[in-house]
């Protein structure tokens, strides 16, 4: 509203004030050019361009087209040459453009007393150093032009308000210019926000979408590489044959009469007897295999030595948490916690005749396995080749009370080889005695592959490490790129004379280990970097240590082959040496078997490691996808939509995890005594999330407590289930709004995205095209009879500067619609030196964001003009087909509607408010009138008219014998007539208030 009442304040006659000092530079024509070509024909001759400087200003320069084969060129380029400044000499240069360096043809030099005059300059200047030949430049200059005309805006503004208008203000010039370079013309209505914005999306594509074709092709080679090494799908049918063939195995039972009962399962298995009636009968003859394979499994998996079988113990003592009397007429006693490692049983009994100690009645069991046997386990070993040899060991070990009331846990182990899928298997059934006597049974099968180092896997394998080295030293390359960078802040902080303004926190710059940590892992992807780096080494180191353990392994299950003995077992009535002898070697057998199935379970769980890893890196290439996301304005949207999110949907989660476990411990309290899903803490949080994926069984719950079911179950769904997750969604919705009102006018689509790439890809590769055909016609001039004749052009930016451009483009306010006066001030500094950090040219910058972008500041950031044409021509096709909300058009209708609705609202509350105060001035002027006849009376009543000239006015009768008195009514009447004066005054203003 300061710009309507006020039109000196407006920013486009503050514009045109700040800019009067500008100058226009018409470059029109040159004659007499020396050739600085030479050819055998001669045929070529000079491909000259003129430059217009200021001497000592880097970037305040203008540059013509360059015009091929001619001696008299005619250029008619008029232009603003920014940044010049009153007193500021012009230098003329004419160039001969050539593939090396181009050669100078003339220069001139002119003076500012010979341009700064009224009129200007125009004429012709003689050329210096122009060689043999008189050659002249004509040039115009004038002053006066501002850096943009109010023309082009008045086209932004109709623009603005006709977005079907296709008019736009192109010069000839630069139509042909543009179609010399294969490119669009550019109209003047991309308004610097607009083209700012395009660079933010275009540097986060270049910076992101560029790391997805690395990404793509890690991704396949990780993925061959864990393929071709582990073999997932024959590993799980391998998993899953032995799995089903150890549940499926039977055992039929009959009772004490002789009738059959149902059949004995390891899912049935509830005592000792039927434990050890399921290894005899079951696991034994399934493990010796059939009569034409024995010792095959499934046909192809050979088992390894003999079944193991192993306990520990724990140490038993009367049960403390009872009374005595009870504990007495039990007569059982309890177990403690603590392990014990003493004899008994067939140990503690006399030896028959020669024959020894049984060892498996003894800790260790006389193994000498070093640290892969356990000290304070009992084992004992079944010959799988021998069914009735180990049913007879198992016979001896249950009479001999080998499982009794102080055994904590029985496990059965045996290991097996399948060649066809070249795997390890290893095979353990735990029976747990638990408290109460239920038995726990877990059946555990664990394949372990072993590596085939074929040619296509080593291939492979080398590619991914070769990967991952380049990976590193792109790093590396970073770290050492953010460690000048830094360098050379400090060096210009240093030359201007500033100081370093001090970070917090553990990462500050002045804390050593907070610059290292920062230097190495300040930024997010960096450090995303790092941990790939770090998953992918540790996958193949462990990769590497695995399968030399595996070999070591492979090794001891070839000598144990070669350590077989005789397994029958001495006559008690044989010889002493006769039995030593076959108990050194069975220990030496036994050992080997322990051994094995120790250095078994060790690499499967170091396999566990080797997993990790693997999930690491997989996280790894997801974030690597994520990143590369990130240069697609639309998944760029959703990501940052989850990462502003983030914190909320964390202390929701807090808020559900501390729900729902108050929900699964009290599941445990209600239901853990009665059901099996809830007799534990573990149990109950695996029973809670089948409720919340719908797959728990609420009729088992409802059968043992119905009421408190009903209740737990409509608690859990209303607060976990409806609240929990509209809460999410709610939030999600929320942040999602928010990005998506901020994404700016120049989002693409995938396809176009695509679209644009094809055409860059096109732009780009024809450029090198031509390039390559120039070098063959300068190399090989008969190429020139069947190639056509290209133009020369000049070089191109190998990447575009986005930092400097985004910098130039800066707003110089954050609501210019509600800050004009920032624009006028910003202007006003134009001239001013700019910051040493600065890396745009003053004169690009300090401009309103609705100005219409040129391509001068364009190339004065550093590109070249083919690369500024064409990143002008993709603005424009992005940008100008979504309306704009920054044309003055607009943001002045928006700001006057707004101040004239809250002008009304104002005046509509001030007209309430004079009402009032006019009903109340009404009332106190009624009032005057009867005010004033009661003082009339009283003044009648109390005053009288002076008997004679020299006495006081309104002396009162009854004081006049008394001279003191008489002085008192003097003053009272003095106060009178002052109280009737002001009457009158009131009355007059009444009549007129009434009037």
């Amino acid at each position: 509203m300061d710009l309507l009442a006020n039109p000196a304040k407006s920013p486009k006659r503050g514009l045109s004030n700040l800019n009067r000092d500008a100058l226009t530079v018409v470059i029109v024509s040159a004659r007499g050019l020396r050739n600085a070509d030479w050819s055998p024909l001669g045929a070529d001759k000079s491909d000259p361009y003129c430059i217009c400087e200021v001497p000592g200003k880097r970037g305040v320069r203008i540059r013509t087209r360059t015009i091929n084969n001619q001696l008299n060129p005619v250029w008619n380029h008029e232009a603003v040459l920014e940044g010049w400044q009153p007193g500021d000499p012009l230098k003329f240069t004419v160039f001969d453009k050539d593939f090396t360096s181009d050669d100078e043809l003339g220069t001139v030099t002119l003076i500012p007393s010979q341009f700064e005059g009224k009129n200007g300059f125009s004429g012709d200047l003689r050329l210096l150093n122009a060689g043999k030949n008189r050659a002249f430049l004509t040039v115009k200059i004038c002053r006066g032009k501002p850096s943009w005309d109010s023309d082009a805006v008045q086209n932004a503004a109709m623009a603005a308000s006709n977005m079907g208008d296709e008019t736009e203000v192109v010069s000839m010039k630069t139509r042909r210019r543009n179609a010399r370079l294969g490119i669009k013309h550019i109209s003047n209505r991309l308004t610097r926000r607009q083209f700012r914005e395009f660079l933010i999306v275009e540097k986060a594509r270049v910076e992101y979408c560029e790391t997805m074709p690395f990404t793509l092709v890690l991704c396949l080679v990780f993925g061959l590489m864990a393929y071709g090494h582990g073999h997932v799908n024959s590993v799980y049918r391998l998993y899953a044959g032995v799995t089903r063939v150890v549940n499926e195995i039977t055992v039929p039972q009959t009772l004490s009469d002789g009738t059959a009962s149902s059949d004995l399962t390891l899912n049935s298995i509830s005592s000792n007897d039927e434990m050890w009636a399921w290894l005899s009968n079951g696991l034994l003859p399934t493990f010796r295999g059939e009569d034409d394979r024995p010792g095959y499994v499934l046909n192809y998996n050979k088992v390894l030595g003999s079944l193991q079988l192993s306990q520990r113990r724990l140490v038993t003592d009367s049960c403390s948490n009872v009374n005595d009397k009870v504990a007495n007429y039990v007569g059982l006693k309890c177990r403690t916690g603590d392990l014990t490692t003493a004899s008994f049983g067939a140990a503690l009994e006399e030896p028959l005749g020669n024959l020894s100690t049984d060892v498996a009645f003894v800790a260790g069991s006389g193994l000498d396995g070093g640290l892969l046997i356990s000290k304070d386990q009992y084992y004992a070993f079944l010959d799988t080749n021998n069914p009735t040899a180990a049913a007879s060991r198992i016979e001896e070990l249950r009479s001999g009370g080998w499982c009794d009331e102080a055994t904590d846990w029985v496990e059965a182990r045996t290991a097996m080889f399948n060649g066809e899928v070249s795997a390890f298997i290893d095979v353990s059934i735990r029976f747990d005695f638990e408290d109460g006597g239920l038995v726990g049974k877990t059946l555990s099968v664990r394949p372990l592959h072993t590596p085939q180092w074929t040619t296509w896997n080593t291939a492979i394998s080398i590619i991914f490490l070769v990967m991952m080295l380049l990976l590193l030293m792109l790093n590396l390359q970073e770290v050492l790129d953010r460690k000048a960078k830094r360098k050379a802040e400090e060096d210009e902080l240093a030359e201007a004379g500033e100081e370093e303004e001090p970070d917090e926190g553990w990462l500050s710059y002045c804390n050593p280990c907070g610059r290292m940590a920062r230097l190495w892992f300040g930024d997010f992807w960096l450090a995303v970097d790092w941990f790939g780096i770090f998953s992918g080494v540790g996958l193949v180191v462990l990769f590497i240590t695995l399968s030399g353990v595996i070999a070591v392994v492979t090794s001891e299950v070839r000598n144990l082959e070669s350590t077989t003995f005789d397994t029958e077992t001495p006559h008690w009535n044989e010889t002493a040496d006769v039995h030593e002898s076959y108990n050194t070697a069975a220990r030496a057998y036994e050992t080997s078997i322990a051994t094995v199935f120790g250095q078994l379970n060790i690499v499967i769980e170091q396999k566990v490691f080797h997993r990790i890893c693997t999930f690491g890196f997989t996280l790894y290439l997801l974030l690597r996808f994520l990143r590369g996301c990130l240069g697609q304005p639309y998944w760029a949207t959703m990501i940052r939509t989850i990462e502003q999110a983030l914190p909320d949907v964390v202390h929701l989660s807090l808020m559900l995890a501390i729900c729902f476990e108050n929900f699964a411990l009290s599941g445990c309290l209600i239901f853990g005594s009665s059901l099996e899903a809830w007799s534990s803490v573990n149990n109950s949080h695996r029973a809670a999330l089948a409720i919340l994926s719908g797959i728990g069984d609420f009729g088992e719950m409802y059968e043992v407590y119905p009421v408190a079911a009903i209740v737990w179950l409509f608690l859990f769904a209303v607060v976990i289930v409806f609240i929990a997750s509209n809460m999410i969604f709610a939030i999600m919705v929320d942040h999602y709004g928010q990005v998506r009102k901020d994404n700016s006018s120049a989002s693409q689509t995938l396809l176009q995205q695509c679209r644009f790439l094809v055409e860059d890809v096109i732009w780009t590769g024809s450029f090198h095209i031509r390039r390559g055909i120039r070098t063959m016609q300068e190399k090989w001039p008969r190429v020139t009879q069947v190639t056509p004749y290209i133009d020369p052009e000049e070089p191109r930016v190998s990447s575009i500067p986005f930092d400097v451009l985004l910098e130039a483009l800066e707003p110089v306010a954050e609501n210019e619609s509600a800050d004009p006066g920032a624009v006028l001030r910003s202007l006003s500094e134009i001239s001013k030196e700019d910051s040493v950090r600065s890396k745009a040219p003053a004169w690009t910058k300090g401009q309103p964001s609705w100005a219409p972008i040129e391509l001068d500041v364009v190339v004065a950031c550093g590109c070249d003009n083919a690369t500024g044409l064409r990143l002008l021509d993709k603005a424009e096709a992005i940008c100008m087909s979504r309306r704009p909300t920054d044309f003055p058009a607009d943001m002045v209708y928006h700001e006057f509607t707004g101040q004239m609705r809250n002008i009304h609202e104002l005046l509509a509350g001030t007209e309430e408010d004079m009402r009032l105060w006019m009903a109340e001035r009404c009332v106190d002027c009624s009032n005057l009138e009867p005010r004033q006849r009661k003082f009339e009376a009283l003044a009648v009543e109390k005053i009288v008219q002076r008997p004679r000239e020299d006495e006081p006015m309104l002396m009162p009768t009854a004081y006049k014998d008394d001279r003191g008195l008489r002085l008192q009514a003097l003053g009272d009447a003095s106060m009178m007539e002052g109280t009737l004066g002001t009457i009158n005054t009131n009355t007059a203003g009444s009549n007129m208030l009434t009037d």
